[in-house]
C-alpha cells in the first residue's frame, strides 16, 4: 500500500454549520489549494458511520491502516512514540480527564484542554499506580496525558475512545463487559483519592479544570510485547513530508471542533490551507509529488481522496470546497 497518506480529523464541518463555514472558507482560502485538490481528485469515497460508535471514523481508518502498513495498533504506536516498553499482556491506554458535572449526568471534556503539567501528572500517577498495585494491575507512565494499564483478565472489556465520547453524556460510552464492574471500582477508588488531594484546589485557584476522572480505552493484546523504541519523528513541515511521504495525522482542528469553537476552527483551517494544501497542490503541479491520499473527517463521516498530478489536468472541474459539506 502507498504510505503517502495525510489524515486530518474534523476537517469536515458538521452538517448544521457546513454551508456557512464552507462559504467563509471559500472567501478566505481561494481556489489554488484544497479547493483544487477536492475538485480535481483522481478518486473520491465518502463513508458514513453511526453517531454512537465506539470510535470516530478517522480513528477506525487510522487503526486499520496502521495495522496494514506496520502491524502496529494505536496503543503500540503511542507507546513507541513515548519510548515506553510494554511486556506481553493485555494493555489499555489510560487518560486523566475532567468530567463536567451536568444536571443529571457527567460529560467528558476534551483532554487536550486539561493543561496538566508533568509534575502534577506524576503526583496523580503515583496515587493511581498504588491503587492498581493493590489489585495486581500494572500501570506505566507515558506522558502527562497518557498512561498504560495492564490487566490481562480484562481482555473482554469493551471501551470507547475519548474523542468519541467527548462532549456527551458518558453513560453510552462507558466500558462494557464482564469486568466492567471491577474497572469502575478501581476507577472510583482512584478518583476519590484524587478528589481529596490539595493539587485539585491549587488547580482550581489558577482557573484550571480539576482532574477528576480516568478514561480507559484501546484494549490491545501484546503477545510479544512492545519494543518501546522511538519512532522516526513526524515531519515538521510540508516540505519534509513531500520529500519523504508517510502516514501522518494533522490534528490541529480537533480541539476547536470538539469545543464547537468554529471561529478558531476557521483560523486553524486557513493555516492548514497556507501551510499544507497550497504547497501540496503546488508540489503535484510541479511534479515534486506524483500522488498521495488525503483523508478528511468529522464525527460521523470520512472523505477519502486520491490526488495525482494527472488529476490536476481535469480542467473542466471548477475548484470548489463544496465537497466538504456533502
Amino acid at each position: 500500500m502507498n504510505h503517502a497518506h495525510l489524515l486530518i480529523p474534523f476537517a469536515l464541518p458538521p452538517a448544521e454549520h457546513a454551508r456557512d463555514l464552507v462559504n467563509l472558507l471559500t472567501k478566505e482560502c481561494g481556489t489554488d489549494g484544497l479547493a483544487m485538490l477536492l475538485s480535481r481528485h483522481s478518486a473520491m469515497q465518502l463513508h458514513h458511520m453511526d453517531d454512537f460508535a465506539q470510535a470516530l471514523p478517522h480513528e477506525v481508518w487510522h487503526q486499520q491502516t496502521l495495522q496494514t502498513q506496520s502491524q502496529l495498533t494505536l496503543l503500540q504506536q503511542q507507546a513507541q512514540q513515548l519510548g515506553v516498553t510494554l511486556d506481553p499482556g493485555y494493555w489499555f491506554m489510560l487518560n486523566p480527564v475532567h468530567l463536567h458535572i451536568a444536571s443529571t449526568h457527567l460529560v467528558l471534556t476534551d483532554q487536550r484542554q486539561l493543561t496538566l503539567t508533568e509534575e502534577e501528572a506524576s503526583v496523580l500517577f503515583d496515587i493511581a499506580r498504588q491503587a492498581c498495585e493493590l489489585v495486581g494491575i500494572t500501570l506505566k507512565y507515558g506522558s502527562s496525558g497518557c498512561w498504560f494499564l495492564r490487566a490481562d483478565h480484562w481482555h473482554e472489556l469493551s471501551t470507547s475512545t475519548p474523542d468519541a465520547a467527548c462532549g456527551h453524556n458518558i453513560d453510552i460510552w462507558l466500558p462494557q463487559g464482564p469486568t466492567a464492574r471491577a474497572w469502575r471500582k478501581l476507577q472510583n477508588e482512584i478518583q476519590m483519592e484524587w478528589f481529596m488531594h490539595p493539587l485539585q484546589q491549587q488547580r482550581e485557584q489558577r482557573g484550571l479544570q480539576s482532574v477528576n476522572g480516568l478514561w480507559i480505552w484501546s484494549g490491545t493484546s501484546l503477545p510479544r510485547g512492545c519494543s518501546g523504541s522511538q519512532q522516526t519523528p513526524a515531519p515538521d513541515s510540508v516540505q519534509h513530508w513531500i520529500a519523504a511521504p508517510r502516514l501522518m495525522v494533522l490534528d490541529s482542528l480537533s480541539s476547536a471542533a470538539l469545543a464547537s469553537d468554529w471561529g478558531t476552527w476557521v483560523q486553524q483551517f486557513i493555516a492548514l490551507e497556507h501551510n499544507w494544501f497550497k504547497p501540496l497542490h503546488s508540489a503535484l503541479k510541479k511534479g515534486q509529488l506524483s500522488q498521495y491520499h488525503l483523508h478528511l473527517s468529522n464525527s460521523n463521516r470520512l472523505l477519502n481522496l486520491h490526488n495525482t498530478r494527472q488529476g490536476l489536468h481535469k480542467f473542466w472541474r471548477s475548484p470548489t470546497l463544496k465537497s466538504l459539506s456533502k
